[in-house]
């Protein structure tokens, strides 16, 4: 093993950094490594590969996650739960990040924190040779710097999509710890008891209290998406982080689309 191996295959944090956007999808239905490389050679600058409302066992997200550092695409986990198994394991398999559903408090930030960070800053349980020092004679790390820099390169996602996180923002970014804020818009619409709505006023009112805040405070936003155009607008509002759809939806969207030109052309000569 390479002395020198970097923590992660991780370019995500710097190019939130430097104000680029960064476009990516969520990883749900095609449980194969292979998906990871697909998504990497059209150009995604990330995948988010769901544990909350998927089947997938963590034996398949770590196959997706090495197939993803082989392709240096970073690879961001959706835990379904702020527990520490969860988070030690994702990351001991390799992923660039996490992604924390349902945030609504600075409890739950500490909590995250805790279990993701190594000691100073948390206390992550260390474990080298395996995936995430990318396997190798362990001995040749330079174990302490290892872990600043697994410390500091990685990237803590924290969704806000209920009311009770809308509410305790301010306490949410006051004290650190989440690199991007990220809009969960279906279950926030939900929340607001206008399910689906994902551009009534409502919705739209909640989320930019949140970006404007997050922009006070210096925290990257990010957002879920269908599609560009209903998604646009939150360009202009200061969102950098755009998760479009997911890889079912997204296969399915342009299927139909293929399918439905070549009906139209057979009907017109027909």
């Amino acid at each position: 093993m390479n002395p020198n191996v970097k923590p992660s295959h991780n370019n995500l944090k710097s190019l939130l950094s430097h104000g680029d956007v960064a476009v990516g999808t969520f990883v749900m239905e095609f449980a194969v490594p292979q998906i990871a490389t697909i998504l990497a050679s059209a150009g995604a600058d990330f995948i988010i590969i769901d544990m909350e409302h998927t089947t997938f066992t963590m034996q398949t997200v770590g196959q997706i996650i090495r197939a993803a550092r082989g392709s240096d695409l970073p690879s961001i986990v959706r835990v379904p739960s702020i527990e520490r198994h969860f988070i030690s394991r994702v990351l001991d398999a390799g992923a660039s990040g996490l992604m924390i559903p349902r945030v609504e408090s600075s409890d739950d930030v500490e909590q995250i924190v805790r279990f993701a960070k190594y000691s100073p800053e948390g206390d992550r349980g260390v474990a080298f040779g395996i995936g995430h020092t990318d396997y190798g004679d362990f001995r040749q790390l330079d174990e302490a710097k290892y872990l600043a820099e697994a410390n500091e390169d990685l990237v803590i996602i924290g969704q806000i999509e209920t009311v009770k996180g809308i509410e305790n923002i301010d306490n949410i970014l006051a004290i650190g710890g989440l690199d991007v804020i990220f809009l969960g818009l279906y279950d926030l619409s939900t929340s607001l008891g206008v399910s689906g709505d994902l551009n009534g006023k409502s919705v739209v009112d909640a989320s930019k209290k949140v970006i404007n805040k997050a922009k006070k405070n210096g925290t990257v936003m990010g957002s879920y998406v269908n599609d560009f155009e209903t998604g646009e607008h939150w360009i202009h509002d200061g969102v950098q982080m755009f998760a479009c759809g997911n890889d079912a939806f997204l296969v399915t969207c342009r299927f139909a689309e293929v399918n439905q030109k070549f009906k139209n052309a057979f009907q017109e000569v027909s």
